[in-house]
């Protein structure tokens, strides 16, 4: 579970490293797989060349999607699912993903949720 202050990777390629979790939307305490956080920006990534542009800069605020947890999450059938980190897909002000591809795997229940086109931008699902 995801709260505030925690420290989250970024797994889209909007240009973010690293980024804490400073509020969670729908006024919860914590956020699971598929919740909307709002989140600033602590790292990026490098540029290489000039060719490559970034989106945002240090220290901006954005919205993200939290699209993996290390908290276990047991399905109804009973098995079970958890990931090796904390990870957010940033989103902007319309829940439109900032980035265009997802470099990692990311969890089935997410199509149910109302994230279609993260999954369709992943590499995998589980």
């Amino acid at each position: 579970m995801i709260q505030a202050q925690t420290l989250l990777k970024v797994i889209d390629n909007s240009g973010a490293k690293l980024v804490r979790c400073i509020k969670i939307k729908k006024g919860k305490s914590s956020a699971g797989v598929g919740d909307i956080v709002l989140v600033s920006v602590k790292a990026l990534r490098p540029r290489y060349g000039r060719r490559v542009r970034l989106k945002m800069n240090k220290s901006e605020v954005h919205q993200g999607v939290v699209v993996q947890t290390r908290k276990l999450h047991r399905s109804k059938s009973g098995v079970g699912s958890s990931f090796g980190c904390n990870s957010v897909a940033l989103i902007t002000s319309q829940e439109k993903p900032l980035g265009t591809r997802i470099s990692a795997t990311l969890p089935g229940r997410l199509r149910g949720l109302k994230w279609a086109k993260l999954i369709a931008m992943a590499r995998k699902t589980v």
